[in-house]
């Protein structure tokens, strides 16, 4: 009768647990929480977030594989960027690699260690250095060549002295806040600052007509679209789409 007794196996009871390799026991509470419908309210530690993704992957566990993308979205301030591409990449999740790469873009190279290079991978590394430069050159380009008053309106009454005053005004002013080493300012706010400057000779028409120019934004949006189209080639190339399930 004792070699007929059924073998305990993991998971028939507490003293013989269900042992999932590389998954924790905090992980596995998570998933148990969302799946039962007993999820803590407040936020989720990075960690926490990143090892219940993980776990959604390896187990294929979309519903809340969903929840988890939704949590990290809502609290990616909270994530360096460079660990959101890592997450991306690895997890398949398109949907956060573009702010991450965004806010690469705009973090200093310096300030991106070795540990973070290895996170994003080099072809992303080597992007945002690619990114950076080109950004640089165009704030450069923009700061030093302002935009011409091709046409001066009709209450001008010294289109030369309004040319002139308009040149020096651009290059103290959108040069300054675009350049300035310590503060460099984005392309809205130097805009906002630039027109709260003394203009001089220039007429209340031309002024007026060359801010429209700059509310158009052409030469500032050039930069978001550089970055933009950056972003979308590594998005096709690197983040590949999960095949769904069969039916």
């Amino acid at each position: 009768m004792e070699n007929s007794r059924q073998p305990e196996v993991d998971g028939m009871c507490d003293d013989k647990p269900i042992h999932l390799n590389g998954i924790s026991r905090e992980t596995f509470e998570l998933f148990l929480e969302f799946t039962f419908g007993r999820m803590r309210t407040g936020s989720h530690s990075i960690d926490e977030l990143s090892k219940f993704l993980r776990f959604c992957d390896m187990y294929q566990c979309s519903h809340a594989h969903k929840f988890v993308i939704s949590r990290i979205s809502s609290t990616r301030y909270h994530f360096h960027p460079a660990k959101l591409i890592n997450l991306a990449i690895k997890y398949h999740v398109r949907s956060i690699f573009p702010y991450a790469f965004q806010q690469l873009a705009e973090t200093p190279i310096t300030e991106l260690t070795h540990a973070h290079r290895e996170l994003m991978g080099d072809e992303v590394f080597l992007n945002v250095v690619y990114v950076q430069a080109a950004l640089d050159s165009h704030r450069w380009i923009v700061a030093v060549e302002e935009p011409k008053i091709l046409m001066h309106s009709n209450e001008c009454q010294d289109p030369t002295g309004c040319n002139e005053d308009w040149h020096a005004i651009w290059w103290n002013g959108m040069g300054r806040f675009l350049l300035d080493g310590r503060n460099p300012q984005p392309y809205d706010d130097a805009v906002k600052r630039f027109k709260e400057l003394q203009f001089g000779r220039v007429s209340e028409g031309c002024k007026d007509l060359m801010f429209k120019i700059l509310d158009q934004g052409a030469a500032f949006k050039h930069a978001e679209q550089f970055v933009s189209e950056t972003c979308s080639f590594l998005v096709e190339k690197l983040v590949f789409e999960p095949e769904p399930p069969p039916p």
